[in-house]
């Protein structure tokens, strides 16, 4: 159960900084592609429990 509330512990970190440096960035052409990075980190964070399961070969 531990390990769970850690999980959601780090995704909501995760969020909340990515959210802090989003606001931080200033508008440009660049800005689409910083927020498709920050969905595939929140995204990493969010499968990583599953990616652990997975059997290892």
């Amino acid at each position: 159960m531990g390990e769970i509330f850690t999980w959601a512990g780090d995704v909501f970190v995760i969020i909340i900084s990515l959210a802090f440096f989003q606001i931080l960035i200033p508008s440009s052409n660049l800005t689409k592609y910083l927020k498709f990075i920050f969905s595939l980190v929140i995204l990493a964070v969010i499968l990583d429990p599953l990616i652990n399961l997975l059997p290892a070969e």
